[in-house]
């Protein structure tokens, strides 16, 4: 751990979390050995002095973790992949590790995630191997586990919340540091053991997948993604609106095997060995099994932790020698870090083990009178677990994902024991012969389906934030933990608990709060949304209107799954939590600037979490499914619906919308066709012209003759192509700032450098890009307009 902090980088290479998980480790491994210096001489004169043996113990592990961290640091940070080009064409040939659904082909059918083992990457002159990578291929055609495929699509970096906003200077496995996006599939014409892993590896990839087939066969179609997800680590038939909620809820965690599942696997299998082993031998057996179960779902930090846990304590029972839980974790992280130093900066590590902390202090929380009663002292329990774990890991979660999830708390307790029941319901359904699978097939179905309802009904709750600017919050939730910690270890007289209150009613209170205080300001933003658009507009009077929703895969059909988990739609991930975070409720306008996904796919995530009173949009004809998709959607929530046309005006409360496109029906064209407006707050004048390129732009000069579209604040139309944004409309519109939106290291090269030499050939005197400097808000009162703090 020490050498990774010590490995060549720019600044730091261990940042914020990983090095305070590995100091805790350190810290852990010296208790341990502490304990058991005292343990091994009790009261024998000339011992070592418990401080000095504490000491020792950590210099020790640091000096341990110098010489693995140092050389592996080194090489994360020298790998072949990190010099690979994001946004640049690729092209892998390996073994797939997960079947792809046969579903139907085209731009609509979402994307899957898949594994692809012992690849070979081409991008540009470089050709980089792994161990495996992670893949979103269109399933244009249903390919099985074990096949050698050839995947074909763009290189891109991974990196904190936003996959296109790579945190520089952090060492990671060079399995993680991207994935392929996009790519197409195609058959390799050669054996399948002529490529991919041999041996072990390719017969648990095999062994797996008739797994799963076999689940797919015995479990209600409905039901088959969350069974998969839940019992066998497979996620990639997960549809966006199911993973979303999951997420929301704050319980995505149980479709991810964590040390929950192990310890239920674990306890029914020592439970099924002594009926016929009798004695501690049972314990061993259900460690080798469980270690096979971890081994055949990919071994995720989590699992391998509670497995090297179980390991543990069945060694201990069998020498008949207590354990203590904090030697068991440490013996767990010390083999883990052994085995790959790089794992300190994996967030499953790290949650896993911050998790595990959790439920052991809220485990040894003391109980106020009232509910130490008998009738609610498991109750009291189960909620003190789930906070304690919530607290520590929130910190964490906010860091790597942005999201801070309160309605995990109980989501957590109640989904918790469903799964609990779940699980043993799927692996009798899976493993029994002959007919008597049926007999537990039902059970596992209801277990599944009121799994979904738990996760929908907690996601629902405003009791989630995501996206950036969650500092406040983080920080309250890291006090809270101090005070519980100090609670529990000094002054045991509920000042945990108390704090823990106090954070919940802050995070409630807060937006509300806000809401009111920003009364008579209206706010103008760009958001970040990787490569699409999204801006949002208070009213002076608190009304929010909404232009464009960024991208996502809101509309896509059941059953298809979204790109990079959790962060594809911009709509949940970005614009929700910007609006609830500022005590939006409903929006009073959403407009879509034509139909295009990376406009309007994050829209569907508007809808489900605030009520939208109007819509408008060019009605440019696209022949889409998810265009049709929309439209219902808006229908069903009892939206107005409206086209605007060049002229038209429109006016909510300080706020005036003038429509300069298009003139007439819009064509065929989404782009050439995407609605144009100039906002007017006071003295702030607002330009944006969607993707529309430069003959709109022409013609919109022309109609407006001899006036012209002055702007104080001008989006760059398309993303920053070549094709829009011509010299003609910078003077035109002699902006103050050019807002450009899009993501980094995008394929389409936007912004392009044609588009920045008219922006320095016009003399703008700002230029702001989302893909480098994050979202852009203006806040305009009667003082004027100025741009407001990021938010």
């Amino acid at each position: 751990m020490a050498g990774l902090a010590l490995a060549p980088v720019d600044a730091v290479a261990l940042q914020a979390p990983a090095a305070v998980a590995a100091g805790l480790l350190c810290v852990i491994v010296g208790q341990a050995a502490l304990r058991a210096a005292g343990r091994a001489r009790p009261g024998r004169a000339g011992a070592v002095p418990p401080r000095a043996t504490v000491g020792l113990a950590v210099v020790l592990a640091a000096l341990a973790g110098l010489l693995a961290g140092l050389p592996s640091g080194t090489a994360a940070l020298r790998a072949c992949v990190a010099t690979l080009e994001a946004g640049a064409p690729a092209v892998a040939a390996g073994t797939l590790a997960d079947g792809v659904p046969e579903r139907g082909a085209g731009r609509e059918a979402g994307l899957v995630r898949v594994s692809i083992r012992d690849v070979h990457i081409v991008s540009g002159a470089r050709i980089c191997r792994l161990g495996a990578v992670r893949a979103f291929v269109r399933p244009e055609a249903g390919r099985e586990a074990g096949a050698a495929v050839l995947a074909r699509g763009t290189w891109r970096t991974a990196g904190g919340t936003n996959p296109e906003a790579a945190r520089a200077g952090l060492p990671r496995p060079p399995g993680t540091l991207g994935w392929i996006g996009g790519a197409t599939l195609e058959p390799l014409a050669v054996p399948a053991h002529a490529v991919g892993p041999r041996g072990p590896g390719r017969w648990i990839i095999e062994w797996r997948a008739g797994l799963l087939a076999r689940l797919d066969a015995r479990l209600a179609p409905e039901h088959r993604a969350i069974g998969r997800a839940l019992l066998l680590a497979d996620r990639s038939t997960l549809d966006p609106a199911t993973r979303e909620a999951f997420v929301g809820a704050g319980i995505i965690h149980l479709l991810a095997i964590s040390g929950l599942h192990v310890g239920l696997i674990g306890a029914s299998l020592s439970w099924l060995i002594g009926l016929r082993v009798p004695g501690p031998r049972r314990l061993l057996y259900a460690a080798c099994c469980t270690s096979a179960y971890v081994c055949l779902i990919g071994a995720p930090p989590s699992a391998v932790r509670a497995a090297l846990m179980f390991w543990g304590w069945a060694l201990a029972f069998r020498r008949a020698r207590p354990a203590r839980l904090s030697d068991l974790a440490a013996l767990a992280a010390t083999l883990a870090i052994l085995a790959d130093p790089l794992i300190v900066t994996d967030p499953g590590f790290q949650l896993s083990f911050a998790g595990f902390t959790g439920v052991v202090l809220g485990g040894r929380a003391p109980f106020p009178p009232w509910l130490s009663s008998r009738h609610l002292r498991g109750i009291g329990r189960a909620l003190a677990v789930s906070c304690g774990a919530f607290l520590v890991t929130a910190p964490i979660a906010a860091f790597h994902f942005d999201r801070i999830v309160i309605a995990s708390i109980p989501a957590s307790v109640v989904a918790g024991g469903v799964v609990s029941l779940a699980l043993p319901a799927l692996a009798l359904t899976l493993i029994l012969p002959w007919g008597l699978w049926t007999l537990f097939a039902g059970a596992a179905d209801i277990a599944l389906a009121v799994l979904a309802a738990i996760a929908d009904f907690f996601a629902g709750l405003p009791l989630s934030w995501a996206g950036p600017g969650l500092g406040p919050r983080a920080w309250g939730v890291a006090a809270a933990v101090v005070a519980l910690v100090l609670d529990r270890t000094r002054a045991r007289r509920g000042l945990g608990v108390v704090s823990v209150g106090a954070v919940l009613a802050l995070t409630v209170a807060w937006p509300p709060l806000r809401a009111g205080l920003d009364r008579g300001t209206a706010l103008v933003c760009t958001l970040a949304v990787g490569q699409g658009d999204a801006a949002v507009v208070r009213t002076g009077a608190g009304r929010w209107l909404v232009f464009d929703a960024g991208p996502g895969a809101a509309f896509r059909t059941a059953g298809t799954a979204s790109g990079p988990p959790l962060i594809a739609d911009a709509g949940s991930r970005v614009v929700v939590p910007f609006l609830r975070g500022r005590g939006a409720r409903t929006v009073e306008l959403l407009a879509i600037s034509h139909p295009h996904l990376d406009h309007y796919g994050g829209a569907g995530a508007v809808f489900e979490a605030l009520r939208v009173r109007r819509v408008l949009d060019p009605g440019v004809p696209e022949p889409s499914s998810l265009y049709l998709a929309f439209l219902e959607r808006l229908q069903m929530e009892g939206a107005s619906w409206h086209a605007p046309r060049a002229g038209d005006r429109l006016r909510i409360d300080d706020v005036e919308l003038e429509f300069l496109w298009p003139e007439g029906p819009a064509g065929s064209d989404a782009n050439e066709g995407s609605l144009s407006f100039r906002l007017t707050v006071g003295d702030f004048r607002y330009v944006n012209t969607g993707d529309a390129g430069v003959e709109v732009e022409r013609e919109i000069l022309e109609h407006l003759a001899p006036l012209r579209p002055e702007a104080d604040l001008l989006k760059l139309g398309h993303h920053g192509s070549r094709t829009s944004t011509s010299l003609e409309w910078l003077e035109a519109t002699q902006p103050e700032i050019a807002v450009i939106s899009s993501g980094t290291g995008n394929r389409y090269g936007h912004p392009h450098a044609v588009t920045l030499a008219r922006l320095d050939s016009a003399r703008v005197p700002q230029v702001w890009r989302t893909d480098l400097d994050g979202p852009l808000c203006v806040e305009i009162d009667a003082r004027g307009w100025r741009i407001a703090d990021a938010p």
